[in-house]
């Protein structure tokens, strides 16, 4: 009896207390500012032409990608950068700009035929480059 009585006074305890955080007045932590409804849709971004390489900021920086990739399939079973960034069979140089020799070394140092595994996923290291000013303010200088 003894237990059951008390059971019941936490359970009238939780519901009284939860009721009472029902209808308390609720802040929210931005204070008076309310979320807008909706945003700005943001601009399009303009690629550089890939006619030519872009130039790097830094030593054994990777070569950034001058067009769009976002929708280029890059999984396990296929890559769309290899349609044009490596040698067809058959032919002398690649569509696009080739992969470097390093993409065709194995983490043992082993040459292979095919990119290595480690080098399938292109964006990992190669982001595409927009023509846009700097988000914030820097006196970076690029390697000479």
């Amino acid at each position: 009896m003894k237990l059951s009585t008390l059971f019941v006074c936490i359970l009238v305890t939780c519901v009284v207390g939860l009721a009472g955080q029902a209808v308390a007045d609720l802040n929210s932590l931005r204070g008076a500012h309310a979320v807008p409804e909706t945003n700005a849709a943001p601009e399009l971004m303009k690629f550089i032409k890939d006619k030519e390489n872009v130039a790097r900021t830094f030593e054994e920086q990777p070569p950034v990608v001058p067009h769009e990739n976002e929708k280029y399939a890059i999984n396990l079973k296929e890559n769309k950068c290899l349609d044009c960034h490596m040698k067809q069979e058959g032919k002398d140089e690649a569509k696009s700009v080739e992969m470097s020799e390093s993409h065709f070394i194995d983490r043992n140092g082993n040459k292979l035929d095919r990119p290595a595994g480690s080098r399938h996923f292109c964006t990992q290291c190669h982001v595409p480059q927009v023509d846009l000013p700097p988000l914030v303010g820097t006196n970076f200088q690029a390697a000479k």
